[in-house]
């Protein structure tokens, strides 16, 4: 089975991977194939360079460029328990829709608890401008972005199930738990 996570910055998807990880579950990230070509190009790793340099992936090698990565570099791999991070756009949820155990997870919070929890977090290439983080979170939704931008809005919808990510962090893998085990395995 792979399960895909989609969901906008902060909403805790790290911390359902942590609990998919305990439950067997080995972790591909398209974020960090990302990084790697960031990395690559000698640019910084901060949050806008990325945004912009998976667009320039996507416009170079098709939208779907990384989750067909993903898939690649599973195949390649030993496991059936795979979880895929960081899904921006739904050509990457096309990608992966060719594996035919694979499910789509949004994990959402509110924009104000997404606020709070980057305040908390203090990550490195986090802004602690409250309006610098809704652009933020505008461009990710797809706000002004080309149709292989950043399009976690889109991605959302076609998301298979969603869990809301509202309950304080003590109690997220408590829920989580209960949600996965309802989806048909």
């Amino acid at each position: 089975m792979i399960i895909g996570l989609t969901g906008p910055m902060a909403s805790g998807k790290s911390t359902l991977i942590e609990t998919l990880k305990k439950l067997g579950y080995k972790v591909a990230t398209l974020s960090d194939m990302v990084r790697e070509e960031c990395r690559r190009q000698g640019r910084p790793e901060e949050r806008e360079e990325l945004m912009d340099v998976g667009q320039g992936l996507r416009k170079e090698f098709g939208a779907g460029v990384l989750g067909m990565r993903a898939l690649e570099g599973i195949k390649k791999q030993e496991g059936d328990k795979w979880v895929v991070d960081g899904i921006r756009n739904p050509a990457e949820i096309t990608e992966l829709r060719k594996h035919p155990n694979f499910i789509l997870i949004a994990n959402t919070a509110p924009e104000d608890a997404i606020i709070d929890r980057i305040f908390f977090r203090k990550r490195p290439d986090d802004t602690l401008d409250k309006e610098a983080i809704k652009k933020k979170l505008r461009r990710e939704m797809g706000e002004g972005e080309p149709e292989d931008g950043q399009q976690v809005g889109k991605c959302i919808e076609m998301a298979d199930y969603v869990f809301k990510n509202i309950m304080p962090l003590e109690r997220v893998e408590e829920e989580f738990l209960k949600f996965y085990n309802q989806i048909p395995k």
